[in-house]
C-alpha cells in the first residue's frame, strides 16, 4: 500500500492496511505532482491520474518509509505536539495583548522580560495596565502596591510607569473614555492570564517529556545526557521527540533529509545559483534545532566562533549562518549518539568521515 501523506486520512488508511498484513510506504506529494505532469504532458489532476503517478514514483524507488514510532518515542512525539500548541497559543495571545496595550496605554514601554516578569504581572493584575486606574490610586498607593507585588522593582521603573500614565490619562477627560479604558483593561487581564496558563501547561508537559527521555536513556544508554553549556535535558527531550529512534537513520545524510536540512544546488554550465536547504522534512525538527542554536552562538559559547566566522569573515547573512549551526548541531547529536561516548568539545569541529568525529 502506497499513498501520499494527507493528514488524518492517510493514517487511517495505513492503519487498516497494516491490520490486513500489507506493507506500507509513503510517496511525496510534490514528487507525485511533478511525475503526473511528465506522465500526462499537462497539469491536469484527477482521481484516475493520481494513483498512476504515485505508482510511477514508487517504481523508480522514491518511497518514504512509513515510520511507526515505538512506545515511549510515540508518547514523546505526542507530548511535544502539545508543547508546540502551547507555544503557538502563547505567541498568538502575546500579539493580541500587545495590540490591546497599545490601544489602552500608548506610552507604555517595558522590556518583554519586565512585562512578563513580576513587575508586569503586578501592573496588570493590580491595575489592568489602565493609566486612569493608576492615577486614580495616587502615586504613593501605586508605588506601594507595585513594591508589594514585585519585591525587586526599581524606583526608576515606577517613576517611568507613573509618568507615562500621567501623559495618557491627563488628556482623557471624557467619562466614556474611562469606561472604554476599563473594558480594555479587563481584556488585557484575560489575555495575560491566558498566557500564564499556557506557560504553566507547557512547563508541565515539558516535565513529562524529560521524565520520558530519562526512561528512554535507561533502555538506550547511547542517548546523550545533558551537558552544561551545550544542551539541556529539556532541549534533548524536544530534539529526540522530533527525531524518533536515532537508530532508524544509518547515515547523517538520511537524518539531514528527514530534517529538511539537506543542501540543494542549482547549477547549469557556467551558471551557478544559490545553494539552499530543501525544507522538505519535518519543520518541527528545524524549529527545535533553531531554538538550540540561538544561545550557542552568543559570545564565548560553543558555536560562537563558527557562527561569527561565517557571518563576519564569510559575509554570510545571519539566518544562513544560523542554518549552518543547525546542521552542525544535528551532526553533533548524530555522532554523539552513534559513538556512545561522553561529549568532547574538542571533537565537535573535527573533519573526518566517521560519525564519532562530529563529537
Amino acid at each position: 500500500m502506497i499513498c501520499e501523506s494527507t493528514g488524518v486520512y492517510h493514517r487511517r488508511l495505513l492503519r487498516i492496511a497494516e491490520q490486513l498484513g500489507m506493507l506500507t510506504n509513503l510517496v511525496h506529494g510534490e514528487a507525485v505532482a511533478k511525475c503526473r505532469a511528465i506522465q500526462f504532458a499537462d497539469h491536469g489532476k484527477t482521481d484516475r491520474r493520481d494513483p498512476k503517478a504515485a505508482l510511477t514514483v514508487a517504481k523508480v524507488g522514491k518511497l518514504i518509509k512509513h515510520r511507526k514510532l515505538p512506545g515511549r518515542y510515540a508518547q514523546l512525539r505526542e507530548l511535544h505536539r502539545l508543547v508546540l500548541r502551547c507555544e503557538n497559543r502563547i505567541r498568538e495571545t502575546k500579539r493580541e495583548l500587545h495590540a490591546d496595550l497599545r490601544a489602552l496605554f500608548p506610552d507604555f514601554r517595558l522590556r518583554k522580560a519586565v512585562l512578563y516578569g513580576p513587575t508586569g504581572k503586578a501592573l496588570i493584575d493590580g491595575f489592568g495596565a489602565n493609566p486612569i486606574a493608576i492615577l486614580a490610586a495616587g502615586k504613593e498607593t501605586f508605588a506601594a502596591k507595585m513594591k508589594q507585588a514585585s519585591k525587586y522593582i526599581r524606583k526608576a521603573t515606577i517613576e517611568k510607569i507613573w509618568a507615562a500614565a500621567s501623559d495618557v490619562a491627563e488628556g482623557d477627560r471624557d467619562p466614556d473614555d474611562a469606561i472604554i479604558a476599563d473594558i480594555r483593561s479587563t481584556g488585557v487581564r484575560q489575555l495575560y492570564a491566558a498566557i500564564c496558563e499556557s506557560k504553566r501547561n507547557q512547563n508541565e508537559l515539558e516535565k513529562q517529556m524529560q521524565t520520558l527521555y530519562t526512561e528512554l536513556q535507561a533502555t538506550d544508554p547511547r542517548l546523550p545526557s545533558p551537558c552544561k553549556g551545550v544542551v539541556t535535558l529539556r532541549m534533548l527531550s524536544r530534539l529526540v521527540a522530533e527525531i524518533g529512534p536515532p537508530d532508524d537513520f544509518t547515515t547523517i545524510n538520511q537524518l539531514m533529509r528527514y530534517a529538511g536540512l539537506n543542501l540543494c544546488e542549482r547549477q547549469s554550465g557556467n551558471w551557478k545559483g544559490r545553494t539552499m536547504i530543501s525544507r522538505r522534512g519535518r519543520s518541527e525538527l528545524r524549529y527545535v534545532l533553531n531554538l538550540m542554536s540561538i544561545p550557542l552562538v552568543s559570545q564565548g559559547r560553543l558555536f560562537s566562533e563558527y557562527y561569527h566566522g561565517k557571518k563576519d569573515a564569510g559575509k554570510m547573512p545571519g539566518q544562513k549562518a544560523l542554518t549552518c549551526v543547525m546542521r552542525k548541531i544535528l551532526k553533533m547529536f548524530f555522532g554523539w549518539y552513534k559513538s556512545g561516548r561522553p561529549f568532547d568539545s574538542d571533537r565537535v569541529f573535527a573533519q573526518a568521515n566517521s560519525p564519532a568525529a562530529a563529537t
